[in-house]
């Protein structure tokens, strides 16, 4: 009843480089901001985006004159266009240029300096960055509850504990601010829930409990409060209690004056509470309160499925047959693709059997054996192959995202291959969905290093080159030889991609047995030697690329060209952390992907098992059956069924025969005659 936790991988410091390199090169020659990617916090001794502001002020490549209330308001409604067009990264260049830059700084009491301020600690968590957010956010609660923008930079900052599973880190950043100001009441109560929830996932029931009864009914997280609270009891075992709870949510009526005071998690917890209310009675043998509750959820509810599915489970405890044969097939025909299906195949199975149609019920079982069984066989080889068994789950994420994300495209479909069929039954954790992310993102810090590391190379030549009112426009010798060494390498490294690749085609080829043992070997080794010719090789290039760089700054202001050389070589740098980080991640996401494979596997190996034995019982019933009949003949009894059979054959003659009606009964002629 409530989802798991975990923590969000971090990703290793790079974009921030970028970021005032971008920033940086937009001052000195006003074009446009380029494309920046996500970052993460700097470590003490990197130098932040206002110290290049402020080294630019001093060499005077910025006129802090320029800056004004009109010129602040035109540059922020650009960034927020940005924003909401969906750049969160453009957007967040744009804004970072209005908060950190000297231009701007006699206007930071106005209502438009704040505005960008928590715009930016917007755009920046939707980059996924979500330190330097509360960095930013932080900024903005410093100024007081008084402040405009205090709630909402309050919210943020709780959104993004929820988003990364991070409770206690972001407490400890809210606790530690300073204010003159007592916390408003909404702010009171979502603390009280971060620290409720840093406690649940600690396993501290009790102290969980404690919090969330201090959240009111004006909090926008109080029906979230409810719900766990009610989970909280469940778990305990007090099931009164926690029926108590689960109701409060689900029979408040969506007129209510407090029920908007949420935002739009409300009606998934409403769905929840649902469920879990059907679930407790369910488990207490109130199997048609359990069926009301589960048919109070609407019919546009991402629960709908599990409430149908369990409805149907219900009404089979009851032995309610047609009515839960009724609901199986519903639920079959509706949601084709559900992870339930299986269990729904078992479940109608059992209704035949329950119902002694032992025929119907050994022809279904059947059926479910030869359609589980070829799932249970691609699972077996999915746990063998890594390379298939990521890709699996590519697919899965994408499919994940896309439902996510268009409603159109949640529509069911049935399945019409096995690989469809086992992506259709996965059940995505949820810190697997996280650390894919984490894996994503880290896929582009790797590729955008190349393109970090040319905007830093851009830097750096203008700094050398550049001062106010002139730049000469033809190359010098050391830019070429810096231009030649970063191209150089980044040949050098597209060349171990394409060696790594290789390796993989090679793996792949010995697991499908197409590779003789012998072949395999003699590629193998050849693929070792020249990977440790590409490192000695990617060394010296390397070097020969930083020396140029060096020579490049040679010529610079000292301060300025200080601080471009330091973050250059952190871009350098940011390449091979990265691989490190996204190799390290990938093993974790491999993991979790094998283990979620293996419980599928032991799952769908589970429901053919009992299929067989279903279909074993069928049998069985269908042989006491006939005893039965048997020992009643034997004794001169005739079973009911045959009774109005008999009486029809003793009617017919030797030399007749019966022609059935073939003709149409018209309702409407037989409504209303009495």
């Amino acid at each position: 009843m409530h989802s798991c936790t975990g923590t969000r991988p971090r990703r290793p410091r790079g974009g921030r480089v970028l970021l005032a390199a971008a920033l940086a090169a937009a001052a000195l020659a006003p074009g446009g901001l380029p494309f920046v990617a996500a970052e993460e916090p700097a470590d003490p001794v990197e130098a932040t985006i206002g110290d290049y502001f402020q080294e630019l002020e001093r060499a005077g490549l910025i006129d802090v004159n320029t800056g004004s209330q009109r010129a602040l308001a035109a540059e922020l409604r650009a960034a927020e266009a940005l924003l909401a067009d969906g750049n969160p990264f453009e957007a967040a260049v744009a804004l970072y240029a209005i908060v950190e830059s000297p231009r701007f700084t006699d206007f930071s009491d106005t209502v438009e300096y704040q505005n960008a301020e928590y715009a930016l600690g917007v755009a920046l968590a939707a980059s996924g960055a979500y330190e330097s957010a509360l960095d930013t956010l932080v900024r903005v609660l410093e100024r007081g509850p008084s402040s405009m923008y205090f709630a909402p930079a309050h919210r943020r900052a709780v959104d993004i504990a929820l988003e990364t599973r991070d409770y206690r880190g972001v407490l400890a950043r809210l606790d530690a601010l300073r204010l003159s100001e007592p916390l408003p009441p909404g702010a009171v109560g979502e603390q009280a829930y971060l620290r409720a929830r840093a406690a649940y996932a600690a396993g501290d029931l009790g102290a969980a409990e404690a919090e969330l009864v201090k959240i009111g009914r004006k909090s926008r997280l109080y029906s979230s409060a409810l719900y766990l609270r009610g989970v909280i009891r469940a778990r305990r075992g007090e099931l009164q209690a926690a029926t108590d709870a689960l109701c409060e949510i689900a029979q408040t009526p969506d007129t209510d004056k407090y029920t908007f005071v949420v935002d739009d998690r409300y009606f998934t917890i409403k769905d929840l509470a649902r469920l879990g209310l059907g679930r407790i009675a369910h488990e207490e043998g109130r199997y048609d309160d359990a069926y009301y509750h589960y048919f109070q959820i609407p019919d546009d509810s991402d629960r709908l499925p599990e409430a149908l599915f369990e409805a149907a489970w219900s009404m089979y405890q009851k032995r309610e047959l047609p009515t839960a044969r009724d609901l199986v097939d519903e639920f079959l025909r509706t949601f084709p693709d559900s992870p339930l299906v299986p269990e729904a195949l078992l479940l109608a199975g059992y209704i035949e059997l329950a119902d002694c149609q032992f025929t119907a019920a050994q022809a279904h079982f059947d059926r479910v054996v030869a359609r589980i069984q070829p799932v249970v066989d691609e699972l077996a080889a999915l746990r063998k192959d890594p390379d298939r068994r990521s890709r699996l789950f590519d697919r899965a994420l994408r499919r994940w995202r896309r439902r996510r994300d268009d409603p159109d495209a949640r529509r069911p479909l049935a399945p019409k291959t096995r690989i469809d069929q086992v992506v259709a039954l996965l059940r995505l954790d949820p810190q697997f969905v996280r650390l894919h992310e984490a894996i994503a993102g880290m896929r582009r810090a790797a590729g955008d290093a190349p393109h970090a590391v040319r905007a830093w190379t851009t830097l750096a030549r203008r700094v050398a080159r550049q001062r106010v009112g002139a730049a000469a426009r033809e190359p010098t010798a050391e830019q070429e030889d810096a231009d030649d060494a970063n191209a150089l390498l980044e040949d050098v490294r597209r060349l171990r991609d394409e060696v790594d690749r290789a390796r993989a085609e090679l793996r792949r080829g010995v697991r499908a047995g197409t590779l003789p043992a012998d072949a395999a070997d003699a590629e193998r080794k050849r693929l070792d030697l020249l990977a440790s010719e590409i490192d000695v090789l990617e060394a010296d290039v390397d070097r020969a690329a930083r020396a140029a760089e060096a020579a490049l700054l040679s010529d610079a202001d000292a301060q300025l060209g200080h601080l471009v050389g330091r973050d250059l070589a952190a871009a350098r740098a940011l390449r091979v952390e990265a691989a490190a980080l996204l190799d390290r991640l990938q093993a974790a996401a491999d993991r979790l992907a094998a283990g979620a494979v293996d419980r599928l596997y032991s799952q769908m190996r589970r429901v053919v098992d009992k299929a067989k034995l279903g279909k074993i019982d069928a049998v069985i019933g269908q042989k006491r059956r006939l005893d039965i009949e048997v020992a009643d003949l034997s004794a001169g009894r005739y079973p009911p069924e045959l009774f109005g059979r008999m009486w029809e054959q003793g009617l017919i003659g030797d030399d007749e025969e019966v022609w059935p009606f073939e003709g149409e009964l018209w309702r409407d002629e037989y409504e209303g005659w009495r």
